[in-house]
């Protein structure tokens, strides 16, 4: 199956809002509408659009599932309507139609499982141990626990205890030597999820702590800022990538934030690295360049000036030199965002493109400028 890019992990995107700005031509232009089922059932083989579509639908209601999951039903048995009236006839087409029909029932379990409590998936395996039960319940335990891990990873940590005892209870309990194998199998993500505690308490840790000094090799849409620049200003670091969907579902909220506290006194760094891209007039899009090419770094910026100006973004991009940054901040996935208040210390890092990370940012930034 090919590598499409609505496959790719979304911590949640949000539809794109309609926000006037300003491009860099200096032209008065508006953020790219989402694109809509009429759109790709009057052109099925468009497979562009259509990827676009089901990159849209699919982060849009992955961005719910957990915080409100009867409405994610809603919006999955709308799309699964609307590709049932989508009829490619080229391969391209067929396959992006083909792959989102496979997902579907996947992200339908996913939506169920949300609407489903832990505490009544325990107590049917305490009254009837099962595989089935014990595989949901699992999932149940990592969904709950990996949504809180980096941002509140003491009650994380609560939860992983808890769920390691009630394991150990259904160990003691069972008399299903095949049971009781599975019920231990689940050390392996016990072990994961430790980690992503771990990692969320130094990131914990860092609340508070001055901000790091920027080491930064180039500067791109925009002039180049010194630490000076930025004493007694907001700053919103956004570690990104241009081949990264969950950092490109955050855009409208960048594109809000910089929009509503630029003359506030907010500053927006995009923070990222050289991945060997290119710009492809074609497609109008940013792209991996042929292997055994090598993209200069002329180029590559170059690339990501024209990033920039198709997705609407007015904050300026840094490429990091080495990795000084990136480990100061504990940057271990991407989008990864740190805010640092007028006083140069570190207030809030989230990881992912969640609407409650949306939420968390939005709410210090209006704390901090409003």
């Amino acid at each position: 199956m090919s590598r499409l890019r609505f496959l790719l992990p979304a911590f949640a995107a949000t539809l794109l809002a309609v926000v006037p700005l300003t491009n860099l031509r200096g032209e008065e232009t508006q953020p790219p509408a989402p694109v809509t089922a009429e759109q790709v059932q009057a052109s099925p083989d468009d497979d562009a659009l259509l990827n676009k579509f089901l990159g849209e639908q699919f982060n849009g209601i992955a961005s719910i599932m957990n915080s409100k999951p009867t409405e994610a039903a809603a919006k999955l048995a709308e799309l699964e309507k609307a590709l049932a009236k989508v009829e490619p006839t080229a391969d391209k087409a067929k396959t992006l139609v083909a792959t989102a029909n496979r997902i579907i029932p996947s992200y339908r379990s996913s939506i169920e499982l949300a609407q489903t409590s832990l505490a009544d998936l325990e107590k049917s395996l305490t009254e009837k141990p099962d595989a089935g039960t014990l595989s949901k319940w699992s999932r149940k335990v990592q969904q709950e626990i990996s949504s809180l891990a980096r941002s509140e990873p003491d009650e994380a940590a609560k939860k992983l205890a808890a769920a390691k005892a009630f394991a150990e209870k259904l160990v003691a309990t069972s008399e299903d030597e095949a049971f009781t194998k599975m019920v231990t199998s689940l050390d392996r993500s016990w072990t994961a999820l430790d980690k992503s505690i771990e990692s969320g308490k130094k990131l914990a840790q860092l609340i508070g702590s001055p901000a790091a000094p920027l080491a930064v090799s180039a500067w791109v849409n925009g002039s180049p800022l010194t630490d000076n620049d930025l004493k007694g200003k907001v700053v919103l670091l956004d570690f990104w990538a241009v081949w990264c969907g969950p950092c490109i579902a955050t855009f409208p909220h960048l594109r809000e934030w910089n929009e509503k506290y630029a003359d506030k006194g907010l500053v927006i760094v995009g923070l990222t690295r050289y991945y060997n891209y290119e710009w492809n007039a074609e497609t109008n899009k940013a792209a991996r360049a042929a292997q055994g090419t090598k993209v200069s770094p002329e180029d590559e910026q170059e690339m990501l000036v024209k990033f920039a100006e198709e997705h609407n973004l007015k904050h300026r991009f840094a490429i990091q030199e080495g990795s000084e940054m990136s480990d100061y901040y504990a940057v271990s996935g991407i989008p990864h965002v740190v805010v640092i208040d007028q006083e140069g210390k570190v207030r809030l890092m989230r990881i992912g493109s969640g609407e409650k990370n949306a939420s968390d940012i939005s709410k210090l930034l209006a704390e901090l400028l409003e």
